[in-house]
């Protein structure tokens, strides 16, 4: 009995094993499948003082100072560009201590310019470094076909 007992346990812990990591594989091919369907933009490395903005049209990002204090030294790797069709930017923070907003979407009104604010409270400077994403609006996309 107590033989057959330490069989069913033994048999649950794997069937347990197996469907967590059958879960494991799913939510990652899921988050991969989500990655793969935003188009990277940008990669932009720097000192931010108090803050600055990324201004990215077309295939140019250009940097706008806002506070007294930042410094020129600074590097864009443009890797694509905005489409002039309706989509999402999205900004994901790979180093720096601050907030990091898109504070104006790409759109036809604005001539698909998109506006990412780097605000930095602390006292002095720090480094920080973004990728930016462009994601199609998918209705748009299935209305075009």
């Amino acid at each position: 009995m107590k033989f057959l007992k330490s069989h069913a346990r033994l048999a649950t812990a794997a069937f347990i094993s197996l469907f967590l990591a059958a879960s494991v594989q799913t939510a990652s091919a899921q988050y991969g499948r989500q990655r793969d369907s935003r188009d990277r933009i940008l990669e932009w490395q720097g000192q931010v003082d108090r803050e600055i903005r990324i201004q990215i049209d077309n295939r140019r990002a250009s940097v706008i100072e806002v506070g007294s204090n930042e410094r020129a030294r600074r590097r864009v790797n443009m890797q694509g560009s905005i489409p002039n069709r309706p989509g999402t930017l999205y900004v994901q923070v790979l180093q720096g201590r601050g907030k990091v907003d898109v504070i104006q979407q790409p759109s036809e009104r604005n001539g698909y310019t998109a506006v990412i604010r780097l605000r930095d409270p602390d006292g002095g400077a720090a480094r920080y470094r973004i990728a930016a994403y462009w994601e199609s609006d998918r209705r748009n996309d299935r209305r075009r076909r």
